[in-house]
């Protein structure tokens, strides 16, 4: 039986995150009782979202330039990266690699899997919104790309401004890059502050907003996409 026949990964990250109805709650917990399958990716994905949640709070933003060449690897896109690399090669077997001591191999070995990228917006510096797009369009438009490349780029905090329609000066590159199948994500929980501000938050057309800045950043990473902060 498929593991997602009985809960779908993101049943699980709702109900991590208190958003799942009384009946549905239940049933999570009737599950994890009865299977200890569910009982364990149920313990998985509330200690990689504490790990990640971790990373976002203590480790600060670098005041410097980018390093040049797109790789958009910061010290948080780092520290979230080695505390979800930890846990799931410890605890969940997801990556193929499973050695600690070699985080570069280890990284390498899960990139290696997917060609899947996650880049991840949160400063309304329009620097960075214009770094987030040229990297989407580079990697799509890569010509030693795989056929299945897939990209997405998730956008909270001050990044929501890219994907808001009264304030990105990129609507129409973002039209271009969604029709190369670049998929985009407004973060629920930064739109939901934002409207209990008394703020209308209008969204260009192909923004999502299915998931939270965080849900998203968990999902993809437990799915072995290689994550990037700009």
């Amino acid at each position: 039986m498929n593991r997602d026949d009985l809960i779908s990964d993101e049943q699980l990250n709702a109900f991590t995150d208190g958003e799942l109805e009384a009946d549905e709650e239940n049933r999570v917990f009737t599950l994890a009782e009865q299977n200890p399958e569910v009982d364990q990716r149920l313990c998985q994905h509330r200690k990689l979202k504490e790990l990640v949640q971790h990373a976002y709070r203590d480790v600060p933003e670098p005041r410097g330039r980018p390093v040049p060449g797109g790789s958009g690897k910061s010290l948080l896109s780092l520290a979230v990266a080695a505390a979800a690399l930890l846990f799931v090669g410890v605890a969940g077997g997801w990556f193929t690699a499973r050695s600690l001591d070699s985080g570069a191999d280890t990284v390498a070995a899960a990139a290696a899997q997917k060609d899947t990228w996650l880049l991840h917006v949160a400063s309304s510096d329009p620097g960075r919104m214009q770094q987030a797009l040229d990297r989407a369009e580079a990697l799509m438009t890569d010509s030693g790309a795989s056929a299945g490349r897939r990209v997405e780029i998730v956008a909270n905090e001050g990044g929501l401004n890219l994907l808001r329609s009264d304030t990105t000066p990129y609507a129409q590159r973002i039209r271009q890059l969604a029709e190369k199948d670049v998929l985009f994500f407004a973060c629920s929980k930064a739109i939901e502050r934002l409207e209990e501000r008394g703020i209308n938050v209008r969204l260009v057309p192909e923004a999502n907003t299915r998931y939270s800045a965080l849900d998203r950043v968990v999902l993809r990473m437990q799915q072995g996409w290689t994550y990037e902060k700009i």
